[in-house]
């Protein structure tokens, strides 16, 4: 077996580091960084992450639906954000009724229910 010896000075320190992972790792990893800013993804994480393609995020970014920050040419998005935008626009699947469902798909189309029947 080898041995390696090192000063008690970076043993401790070392010990130190160890602690730190092991408390993160208790907290359960809350998908924070050590700063408490939010975690960033990849647009490729964000279009699994929601479901669509990397044309329907362009689309979100474009429209507003999805803040994102852009460096050189990648786009990186915020957990919350996007979690906060699956939750802004989630839709309540108990309604039964005629009229709560047409109130849900024009929620969920973006269209006004301002049309005129014709006669």
């Amino acid at each position: 077996m080898d041995m390696i010896m090192i000063e008690k000075s970076d043993f401790d320190k070392l010990a130190g580091r160890i602690e730190e992972i092991a408390e993160h790792i208790r907290k359960g990893g809350s998908g924070k960084t050590s700063g408490g800013a939010d975690r960033w993804i990849s647009g490729r994480e964000a279009t699994e992450m929601l479901g669509v393609s990397p044309r329907t995020l362009q689309r979100y970014r474009d429209s507003g639906r999805i803040q994102f920050s852009k460096i050189g040419r990648n786009c990186l998005y915020r957990v919350s954000d996007i979690e906060r935008a699956l939750e802004a626009h989630s839709i309540d699947g108990t309604e039964e009724k005629p009229e709560g469902l047409r109130r849900q798909y024009l929620v969920r189309t973006g269209k006004s229910g301002n049309r005129q029947k014709k006669t």
